[in-house]
């Protein structure tokens, strides 16, 4: 008995490991070239970070689009940096469709599009 306990006991650590690490695997990341944006399709979690060289942020609107998704987020103030915003994006998990991120601040936009 205690020789089959040990191999059951690796099984079940295994497919715990599997089936956790299946949940990461769909986090993509995007660049631009003052934005990084990631963004979980299963979830529709998103995080935006600023990782560009200016040290003040105003008006920082960010557009996001996709097949039936269309949302749109900002900052109320101006924020010094580090700079980010994180969110849910409604019905991501449903499609496939590229998502597309807008981010607009400082008289300057970027876009980041996840296929």
């Amino acid at each position: 008995m205690k020789l089959f306990k040990l191999p059951l006991i690796l099984c079940v650590i295994v497919l715990l490991s599997i089936v956790s690490a299946c949940g990461a695997d769909d986090i993509i990341h995007g660049k631009s070239d003052n934005w990084d944006v990631s963004l979980q399709r299963s979830t529709g979690n998103y995080s935006i970070t600023y990782i560009g060289d200016e040290k003040r942020i105003k008006g920082f609107v960010f557009d996001l689009t996709g097949n039936n998704i269309k949302q749109q987020g900002k900052a109320l103030e101006e924020q010094g940096v580090p700079f980010s915003m994180s969110g849910t994006v409604t019905e991501a998990e449903k499609t496939k469709d590229p998502i597309t991120f807008k981010m607009s601040w400082n008289n300057q936009s970027e876009t980041v599009t996840f296929e």
